[in-house]
């Protein structure tokens, strides 16, 4: 359950533990963190704006046999599709997603990554996922080498606690297109 709190910037995301080697590896998403109201400086601007961010964490085994953790960098939460997001999820699933749709049913669900690694400015290293496609296309099928969630530890621990300045209306897809969030 998440709790709503005031917030005024973005959490660093999910804990993933150690550093995830650079590849290309079969995952699976493991949790979606949403934060909604957050401050931040309009792009080269000292204006700010409120928005609303969402971030993806993946789980995959490792050329060594290990389970390791990466997350997405985090995306502003948009139907547009000029958006990070959109691309994402796009490229995810092989085709643009539907608008109104719960991008959360996408938790436990499996995708091929290309996982990078960048180091900061301040001389730390992370990992990144600069590829997402899906686990089936027509030459390959990796959908039977997909993890379960539970083996990453998913099942025990509860998700992280989002932290909300305001929370928007539900919106379902009865609401109709035109009170689409998004």
């Amino acid at each position: 359950m998440a709790i709503l709190k005031q917030q005024g910037e973005s959490s660093n995301g999910f804990d993933t533990e150690e550093l995830a080697p650079e590849g290309d590896y079969v995952a699976t998403c493991i949790d979606i963190q949403d934060e909604f109201g957050v401050t931040r400086r309009k792009f080269q601007s000292e204006e700010t704006e409120e928005i609303d961010v969402t971030r993806f964490l993946f789980g995959f085994k490792g050329k060594d046999g290990k389970l390791y953790k990466v997350q997405t960098w985090e995306m502003k939460i948009s139907g547009s599709p000029k958006s990070k997001l959109f691309k994402f999820l796009s490229d995810w699933l092989g085709k643009a997603p539907q608008m109104g749709w719960d991008y959360c049913e996408l938790k436990g669900k499996g995708a091929v990554i290309k996982v990078g690694q960048k180091t900061s400015q301040l001389g730390k290293t992370y990992a990144f996922i600069d590829n997402i496609n899906p686990p089936k296309n027509s030459l390959n099928d990796y959908t039977s080498q997909v993890i379960p969630v539970e083996q990453f530890g998913a099942g025990s621990q509860p998700s992280p606690e989002v932290q909300v300045a305001s929370s928007p209306n539900a919106w379902s897809p009865e609401d109709g297109d035109d009170n689409c969030p998004f």
